[in-house]
């Protein structure tokens, strides 16, 4: 796995052995990235942030900063290791759903374990800007706005 654009374009990406992730692909990030459009100057949060991909991908195209929250021990290993290198990130260890952010971001990833899939994911909205938007990867379509790729459907809710 590789970040496809900007900054870190080909940057290599580790994965953790585990049942628990299951690292988004380069279509369906490529695809996130389109339907957002410019996410220069943007603050970013990675919820349920496995490798890192997601906040990874924004940094490279141009977001001023991205907060990754993971909770696996294994897993941050990984992400510690994919982040070496990457500026203006930052790790804090802790459980998505019961995360507290000391401020508002302009874009929000949720990717979480699929077993462990709740459509209270939604509620994160609360963490977004004014004009932010929540980005969704879901093992169903949560909204009519859902759209299928491989094996997730992305739903991008705005904070309006």
């Amino acid at each position: 796995m590789r970040i496809i654009s900007g900054k870190y374009k080909n940057k290599t990406l580790r994965s953790p052995n585990s049942d628990n992730t299951h690292p988004m692909g380069e279509r369906e990030r490529l695809a996130i990235s389109n339907m957002l459009g410019d996410i220069v100057g943007k603050t970013v949060l990675d919820l349920f942030a496995g490798t890192g991909a997601l906040g990874i991908e924004a940094l490279s195209r141009g977001a001023s900063s991205a907060t990754f929250v993971e909770n696996n021990p294994k897993t941050l290993v990984v992400l510690k290791d994919n982040l070496k290198g990457v500026e203006d990130a930052r790790i804090i260890k802790c459980d998505a759903y019961k995360y507290q952010p000391d401020k508002r971001f302009d874009v929000v990833f949720v990717d979480p374990p699929y077993d462990k899939f709740n459509i209270d994911v939604i509620e994160f909205k609360k963490f977004l800007k004014e004009d932010g938007e929540l980005v969704v990867s879901s093992p169903e379509p949560i909204s009519e706005t859902s759209r299928k790729y491989a094996n997730c459907y992305i739903t991008i809710i705005s904070s309006k």
